[in-house]
């Protein structure tokens, strides 16, 4: 069985990016947040989350990004979205107004641009 969702990490500095490609459900929903928090350590200042490949993100993912922002905030740890004006999962974090807890940012670029601010 293929999986659904490829979430792929890098580090740069102290900052992580994390690209999850595919869909995120209730069906993986844990696998996903497993592979996001195996991927940020201690000496992680922000988690930059690229969901322009993400095709599909139900309310358990939506859940996901908001747990995570309050986990991370909790560690004095930031997470900010990459989410393209063309991602297709952009509609979902607007309606549930997602970006009035976490930054979102066009691409990675501008994410790390913004946190040399």
């Amino acid at each position: 069985m293929t999986a659904l969702a490829d979430v792929r990490s890098e580090q740069r500095g102290q900052v992580v990016i994390a690209r999850v490609t595919g869909e995120v459900d209730l069906s993986n929903v844990d696998d996903v947040s497993a592979a996001l928090s195996a991927a940020v350590t201690q000496n992680t200042s922000s988690l930059l989350l690229d969901l322009t490949a993400t095709s599909y993100l139900d309310s358990t993912g939506v859940r996901l990004l908001f747990e995570l922002a309050e986990r991370l905030h909790a560690r004095r740890q930031e997470l900010r979205l990459v989410v393209s004006d063309t991602a297709v999962v952009r509609r979902v974090l607007v309606l549930t107004h997602v970006g009035e807890q976490v930054p979102f940012h066009s691409s990675v670029d501008d994410a790390l641009a913004a946190l040399e601010d």
